[in-house]
């Protein structure tokens, strides 16, 4: 295995934490059922969370991967998503390996993008949405609470700005923005969890239309 596919499976790998042990899952387990639950998000109903990515990362950035009997991080999706694509898995319909015997060099996975992508373009009437779900569970003081921060995007049809677009694009401007001003005087390579001031930037989110809702409640 070379240096970049080693990485790409790195990356492609998911960490969780269940009864206090780390969970590793790899890339091409991802969209088994085992590995699925499904979220009641509030304005979309249920939607399916996938397994995606290292969330043993940030329990690590801040010290606490010890003490945590769970966590996870998860990409969520309209019910049916893992049905179809965990059959493509397994029939290797999403391997870069270039499949021998054919005239040209083609991988399944180059094949289908070429040959979905034109067909799954968004249409001028057509959204986009980002959804994140936040949810926390601790003692605070001795009591049980959970802390939920909901945010949803969706794309600007008057401007044509896709919903991920400004998912992404909003923080990176409003943290350049503030390295200019010297609202963070850090230097170096810096990470949002300790560096970037929270109630400026979240009050910058919300000037531009995206709204962050935390909600905090007593657990039986």
């Amino acid at each position: 295995m070379t240096f970049v596919e080693q990485n790409r499976d790195a990356q492609l790998r998911s960490l969780l934490i269940l009864d206090g042990q780390v969970v590793d899952i790899p890339g091409a387990l991802q969209h088994d059922p085992v590995y699925i639950h499904t979220v009641d998000f509030p304005g979309l109903g249920e939607l399916e969370a996938i397994p995606n990515g290292n969330a043993v990362f940030f329990t690590d950035l801040i010290a606490a991967t010890a003490t945590v009997r769970e966590t996870g991080r998860y990409a969520l999706r309209w019910p049916g998503w893992s049905n179809f694509w965990h059959p493509l898995k397994q029939l290797g319909l999403l391997n870069e390996t270039p499949v021998p015997g054919l005239p040209a060099e083609a991988t399944p996975y180059r094949m289908m993008v070429n040959l979905l992508a034109p067909q799954l373009q968004y249409g001028d009437d057509e959204k986009d949405l980002v959804a994140m779900l936040n949810v926390f569970e601790g003692l605070v003081d001795t009591v049980p609470m959970r802390m939920t921060a909901v945010l949803l995007i969706e794309r600007d049809l008057d401007t044509g700005l896709m919903a991920m677009a400004k998912g992404v694009g909003y923080p990176a401007s409003i943290v350049a923005q503030m390295l200019v001003r010297g609202d963070i005087t850090a230097r170096g390579v810096l990470t949002p969890t300790r560096h970037v001031p929270v109630p400026p930037f979240i009050a910058q989110l919300g000037e531009r239309g995206i709204q962050v809702d935390v909600t905090e409640e007593r657990l039986p």
